[in-house]
């Protein structure tokens, strides 16, 4: 009888590590009383997270050698940052096992953030992580956070952020296709309500000119059970465009009980 629950808890224990993990690295920055943050974090653990098998978060926190006025780091640290970068990832990897999920800079300071299965052995790490680089001051702490709020309150973005996000890598891939030449393109919109009387009222009461409808479909989203909406507009996709109209855009949706799900280039894949 003990053998067959050994036997159930290995078979269960390798099933649920045996998703694979999808990794998405981008880099945002937003301003925090007055001065930048940059954050750096995997996207694409959002939809595993939490992971239960590492319960433990651990961070590491350094003192930059030269940061400009902003906090920043200068472009001849860069390297050696990246370098302490792969030498923690690595290292801590190896002795507990830790993810490496994001870090952050800001007022002369850098912190890189984990998750690993316990802390047992995530201090001799980082003493030998760091031995490459003794001019750098640095501490470190490990504590349970089995939801993982570090992750998705300090470096995953807020909704407004993502949609900023996501705006962006669609503007760069745009400007990308055409040769890193700015010009008008077909834009469609996608949009999705829980009511149909909350879609009927954002269509009365929009306040942007140019906006054609493409789709509409009467009945609701089979998958989704929501009501569609897709728009369409002639514009020039860029960060200011991004600023002046997609933001706005994407408050005007909320406030009326919709969710605007995103744009991209008419008929692009």
């Amino acid at each position: 009888m003990r053998r067959y629950f050994l036997f159930v808890f290995l078979i269960s224990f390798f099933s649920s590590m045996s998703q694979p993990l999808e990794h998405d690295w981008e880099n945002y920055v937003i301003a925090l009383n007055g001065k930048p943050v940059s954050i750096n974090v995997d996207l694409g653990l959002f939809k595993f997270a939490p992971i239960k098998e590492r319960p433990f978060a651990i961070i590491f926190r350094t003192t930059l050698l030269e940061p400009d006025t902003r906090g920043m780091p200068y472009p001849e640290e860069y390297e050696v940052l990246l370098k302490m970068e792969e030498s923690l990832v690595g290292e801590l990897a190896k002795e507990t096992g830790a993810l490496f999920v994001g870090r952050f800079t800001q007022r002369g300071l850098r912190e890189f953030y984990f998750y690993a299965p316990d802390t047992i052995g995530y201090i001799k790490a980082m003493y030998k992580a760091m031995e490459k680089f003794p001019t750098y001051q640095w501490l470190s702490q490990a504590k349970e956070d089995k939801k993982w709020d570090n992750y998705l309150t300090v470096l995953y973005p807020s909704e407004p952020e993502l949609m900023r996000l996501k705006s962006r890598i669609q503007v760069e891939r745009i400007l990308q296709a055409g040769g890193g030449q700015k010009k008008s393109v077909m834009i469609e919109h996608s949009l999705a309500f829980s009511k149909e009387s909350d879609r009927a009222n954002f269509l009365k009461s929009i306040s942007f000119p140019g906006l054609k409808i493409v789709s509409m479909p009467e009945n609701p989203d089979f998958q989704t059970g929501k009501y569609l909406l897709q728009l369409r507009q002639k514009a020039i996709p860029d960060m200011i465009w991004v600023e002046s109209f997609i933001m706005k855009f994407y408050a005007e949706i909320k406030k009326a009980g919709g969710l605007y799900v995103g744009w991209s280039e008419a008929g692009a894949l």
